[in-house]
């Protein structure tokens, strides 16, 4: 094994590894890092990535084959071998390098939920997930982990409506999160697309946009101003100044909004289907603090 310094950037991904630290001479700590078998490796369960870009692949070999490995792996030990918790990009550069071995620091036993959000932690301060990616990394920390989507905000170091209207994503037709998977559309596109209610809808635009490359802006505007596809039974004449409040409305909120106007008030609706959206509307009211 050998002794390198590195900086606070793997500590913040590392908890409670003090264990594995030393004092070097000049009194800066270092990690034991190890030499481990390729072989021995294996990938991480709980990596929120599923795809990995090529021309980036192929330009972080160069850089390695050039500068060589700044940052070791961080694994865990699995049976007779080795799980990847951090660093899955790079293993695979350096298998394309055809390294033997890869340098690694061992941490001990840390639970599922701990290796679930460094792997997410880690591609999330490096942005090399994509937005359904992001959202599915969000959604098994709530529900496989059971952590509260306030504490995956505070841990990613994002706000919670963020957080919310990440997981939103996943409600979008397949094709139209397979587009976003592609690089086709954008999470702003897809979050203009949540304010139609047809699923069919929503994929005949998303693929029109998606061919076309029309930009987010053009996309909100078709969706909450010219409402082409959004037909009622009965057609209702409401004052231009009433309509452009309800889709400021929308834009705001990120959701359904309708106003129903009566000879004298009426009524503002607001719509949430989960009660994580509930709390995401009551944290923009400023009146979360009091429930």
């Amino acid at each position: 094994m050998k002794r390198i310094a590195l900086g606070k950037g793997l500590e913040a991904l590392i908890p409670g590894a003090a264990s594995q630290e030393n004092d070097t001479s000049e009194g800066v700590s270092a990690k034991i890092i190890h030499d481990i078998p390729i072989e021995k490796l294996k990938p991480n369960p709980f990596q929120p990535r599923r795809a990995f870009d090529p021309t980036r692949l192929a330009e972080l070999v160069e850089s390695i084959k050039e500068s060589g490995l700044i940052q070791p792996l961080v694994v865990r030990k699995s049976g007779d071998g080795y799980e990847v918790i951090v660093g899955e990009r790079r293993l695979k550069a350096i298998e394309k390098l055809g390294w033997e071995t890869a340098p690694a620091v061992i941490i001990e036993s840390p639970s599922n939920e701990t290796v679930m959000e460094m792997a997410l932690i880690e591609n999330i301060q490096r942005e090399d997930l994509n937005p359904i990616e992001e959202a599915n990394a969000y959604h098994r920390l709530i529900t496989e982990c059971n952590i509260s989507q306030a504490d995956v905000a505070t841990r990613v170091g994002k706000n919670r409506s963020s957080v919310a209207n990440s997981i939103r994503l996943l409600s979008l037709p397949d094709r139209v999160k397979e587009l976003i998977v592609e690089g086709k559309l954008s999470a702003g596109h897809a979050r203009a697309l949540l304010a139609i209610d047809n699923d069919a809808e929503k994929i005949s635009l998303a693929e029109k946009f998606a061919s076309d490359g029309l930009s987010v802006r053009e996309l909100e505007r078709l969706v909450y101003t010219e409402k082409p596809l959004q037909k009622t039974k009965k057609s209702v004449l409401r004052s231009p100044q009433i309509e452009s409040i309800e889709e400021s409305l929308k834009r705001k909120f990120a959701t359904k909004v309708s106003i129903n106007q009566k000879r004298k008030g009426g009524r503002i609706i607001i719509e949430y289907y989960s009660d994580d959206e509930l709390n995401r509307l009551l944290e923009l009211f400023g009146v979360l603090e009091n429930y």
